[in-house]
C-alpha cells in the first residue's frame, strides 16, 4: 500500500532522521537524561548477563564468536567483532525477555545498548558521547515507530526487530561521527535489512530478532562510512519502509521527537515474561495478596484482556520456558500456584510442565474483549462461591518517586548479575553507573565477564 506522508511542507522524513541523529551528537544531556540513560543501561546489563548464560545465547556464541575481533561478549570471556557482539550481545539481552519496554518500538534497550557499547568500545568513546549515541538510538526509533505503529505491529511485524533497526544504526552513526550525507545512507541500509516475525514469539528466534537488529544497524553504520551508498530516502520513497510496512496513514499531527523525548515513556519490566501479560498478573496478583487466595481455593479464573493479547501471548499450553512466558494462562497460574514472576528461573521447561502448573491452567479462562491496548480485569471465583475482581492497566506506568525505581532496578541488577559476575563485581558496577558521562566502557564490559 502507499502511505501518504502528509508532510509535503516538510523536510523528506529521512533527511529530517538523518538531521536529528546528527544534531543528537553534539547535543548536552541535562541531568535527567544522565538519570534515564543510566536506568537503561543498569535494566539491560543486568538481564543481558544473566541472559547470557540461556541457551540461545550459547548457541550464538558457538555460530559467531569468538571470531578474530576485539569487542567484549557479556558474559564470557572470549570476543567478537563489533558486528558479531552486537549480535551476541543484542540476543542475550533480549533472551529472557526481561528488558525495557517503549510503546512506539517494543524494546529499545535489547537493541540500542549492545550496539552503543560495541561500537563505543571499538572506538573508545567516551562516556559522555555513549549517552549521546543511546539518546540518539531511543529517538531514532521512536521516530520511526511513533509513523508505524500500532498497525505495523499488527500487521505481525516484531517491532523491536524492525522500528529496532533504525535505533541501532542510529546510537552507531552518532558514535561513528557519520554526517548527514553518510546517515542518510545509514538509514537507507537498515532499512533494507529490517526484519522479524511475531509468529515467532515463544522461540529462540524472537531473542535472535534483537541480535540480528544491533548487527544491521552497527553494520549499515559502518558501510555508510565507508562510502557504501543506499536510497537517500528509504523511509518516505515509493516501496521504502512506510509503504511497505506501515499499514496506516502518518498520524495527525505527527512530530519527530526533540532530543530525549523518547526517554520519559520508557518502562521497566519487573516480571519476567511478555510485557502483554504484565496487566494480567498484576490484576490476578493484586486478589491473591488481598484476598489471601490459595491454589486449593481457586474454583476458577476469568481473564479478560485486549484481543492483541490473544495474537501475541495466548499460548494454552506451553511446553518450554520460552512458550511460558507467552502464556496468559501459565502466568495466572505462577501467580495463583505462589510463583515470583520476577524470578527468571520461574520461566522453566521443568515448571511449565509441572503437573500443578497445568492443573491451575485449566481453570483459567482467557477473553478478548477489551477496548484497551494494556488493560487486564481478573475476575476469580472462588471454591465457596465468592467472587473476588481486580483490573490492571500497564500503560498507566509505574506509580511513585523516581528514586523508588532506582532503588527498584539496582536490586533487579544485583538478583540478575551476582550469580554470574560476583558480588564484589556487581556492586562496582553500581557504583561506576552512578556517573554514565565518567564511564570506561571497556573497564565495564571486562567487568561483565563471567566468573
Amino acid at each position: 500500500m502507499t502511505v501518504e506522508t502528509g508532510l509535503t511542507d516538510r523536510q523528506p522524513l529521512t533527511a529530517m532522521l538523518a538531521q536529528s541523529i546528527v544534531t543528537a551528537g553534539d547535543r548536552q544531556p541535562t541531568e535527567a537524561h544522565h538519570a534515564a540513560v543510566r536506568r537503561i543501561l543498569i535494566d539491560w546489563l543486568g538481564v543481558a548477563v544473566a541472559g547470557s548464560a540461556e541457551p540461545v545465547a550459547k548457541l550464538m556464541r558457538a555460530e559467531f564468536g569468538p571470531d578474530a575481533g576485539a569487542i567484549s561478549l557479556i558474559g564470557a570471556r572470549t570476543r567478537a567483532s563489533v558486528a558479531n557482539a552486537a549480535l551476541i550481545n543484542g540476543t542475550a539481552g533480549h533472551a529472557l525477555d526481561y528488558d525495557d519496554i517503549q510503546p512506539f518500538v517494543g524494546h529499545p534497550g535489547a537493541v540500542v545498548v549492545p550496539a552503543a557499547l560495541a561500537v563505543g568500545e571499538a572506538l573508545g568513546a567516551d562516556g559522555e558521547l555513549f549517552v549521546r549515541a543511546i539518546i540518539a538510538g531511543y529517538d531514532a526509533a521512536h521516530f520511526v515507530g511513533s509513523l508505524v505503529m500500532p498497525a505495523h505491529y499488527d500487521h505481525g511485524f516484531h517491532s523491536t526487530a524492525t522500528v529496532g533497526t533504525f535505533g541501532a544504526v542510529a546510537a552507531s552513526a552518532v558514535l561513528m561521527r557519520l554526517d548527514q550525507g553518510a546517515v542518510q545512507h545509514a538509514i537507507g541500509l537498515a532499512a533494507t535489512q529490517a526484519a522479524g516475525l511475531k509468529c515467532m514469539f515463544g522461540t529462540m528466534a524472537k531473542p535472535y530478532h534483537a541480535g540480528r537488529a544491533c548487527s544491521a544497524g552497527v553494520t549499515a553504520a559502518s558501510l555508510a562510512a565507508r562510502g557504501m551508498t543506499a536510497s537517500a530516502d528509504s523511509l518516505e520513497a515509493d516501496r521504502g519502509f512506510l509503504s511497505t510496512q506501515a499499514h496506516q496513514p502518518i498520524p495527525p499531527g505527527w512530530r519527530a521527537p526533540e532530543f530525549g523525548d523518547s526517554l520519559a515513556s520508557v518502562q521497566f519490566k519487573h516480571h519476567a515474561s511478555c510485557f502483554l501479560t504484565h496487566s494480567s498478573i498484576e490484576a490476578v496478583r493484586s486478589i491473591v495478596l488481598e484476598h489471601g487466595i490459595s491454589p486449593h481455593d481457586v474454583a476458577d479464573l476469568t481473564l479478560r484482556v485486549p484481543s492483541e493479547h490473544l495474537k501475541t501471548c495466548n499460548i494454552a499450553e506451553p511446553e518450554t520456558g520460552f512458550e511460558s512466558k507467552f502464556s496468559l494462562r501459565h502466568v495466572a497460574a505462577l501467580v495463583l500456584g505462589g510463583h515470583d514472576t520476577a524470578d527468571i528461573d520461574v520461566f522453566s521447561d521443568h515448571i511449565a510442565q509441572e503437573p500443578g502448573l497445568r492443573e491451575l491452567r485449566q481453570k483459567v479462562l482467557i477473553r478478548g474483549d477489551l477496548d484497551s491496548r494494556f488493560e487486564a480485569r481478573a475476575t476469580l471465583r472462588d471454591v465457596d462461591g465468592s467472587i473476588f475482581n481486580a483490573a490492571y492497566d500497564t500503560s498507566l506506568g509505574r506509580s511513585g518517586r523516581s528514586d523508588d525505581l532506582d532503588a527498584s532496578l539496582d536490586r533487579k541488577f544485583s538478583a540478575l548479575a551476582a550469580p554470574f559476575v560476583g558480588e564484589q563485581a556487581m556492586k562496582e558496577i553500581l557504583q561506576k553507573c552512578q556517573s554514565i558521562p565518567d564511564l570506561d566502557l571497556a573497564h565495564l564490559l571486562e567487568m561483565l565477564k563471567a566468573v
